[in-house]
Parts: structure tokens; C-alpha cells; sequence
């Protein structure tokens, strides 16, 4: 998926750092293969690796799970952290709320 092209990014920014203070996020990859709760949406950073990103897809695919794809490093300066690659949403109101801001890519 990706954002609406006439939504600016910034409307995400609050919905991400509510999930953050309310403890319903999955940080990184491997902490996502790991868990128990399956995640709504799962936000990635463009720079993802490609073993990474791999990894990524076939837990998405496997658990049918929603991805984002975000601009380089704004993860990290939404969270003000360094090296945030994968945050995954396990909250249904906030993970929703992103999700309206976003559109199915087309495949052609």
C-alpha cells in the first residue's frame, strides 16, 4: 500500500507516536516473527534491506497482514530514534486510522 497522493504525510505522524506511548507496537523484524499478536499494519522504511525485506514479505504474506511502505528515515524522524527499519500496529482504532490514509497499490 501507500498514502493517498493528496493526504499529507504529517497526518500520520500522531497516530504512530499514540501507538507508541500506548505499547501496542511491535518493534523490528525479528521481534515481529517472534510475537504471539499479529499486527494490523506493518510500517517499513524504504531502505530496507533486501534479506529484510524478504523476511518482511513472507511473514506478511503468510499472516495476510497490511504493509506501509514509508519515505527513507521517516521513521526515525518521527520517533526520534536511529535505526527504526519495521514498526508493526497491533491497536485496531489507530492502526484503522492509517489505513484510511492509505490506497491499495495497483498492479499492473
Amino acid at each position: 500500500m501507500r498514502l493517498k497522493s493528496n493526504i499529507p504525510i504529517s497526518k500520520i505522524d500522531c497516530y504512530i507516536n499514540f501507538a507508541v506511548r500506548a505499547g501496542k507496537v511491535i518493534w523490528g523484524i525479528d521481534n515481529l516473527e517472534r510475537s504471539k499478536i499479529v499486527p494490523l499494519i506493518v510500517l517499513y522504511d524504504t531502505t530496507l534491506g533486501a534479506n529484510s525485506a524478504k523476511q518482511l514479505c513472507e511473514y506478511t504474506e503468510k499472516k495476510r497482514v497490511k504493509t506501509l511502505a514509508l519515505p527513507e528515515n521517516y521513521l526515525n524522524s518521527v520517533l526520534k530514534r536511529e535505526k527504526v527499519k519495521v514498526l508493526s500496529i497491533t491497536d485496531v482504532s489507530l492502526a484503522t486510522a492509517i489505513l484510511s490514509y492509505c490506497e491499495e497499490e495497483e498492479i499492473s
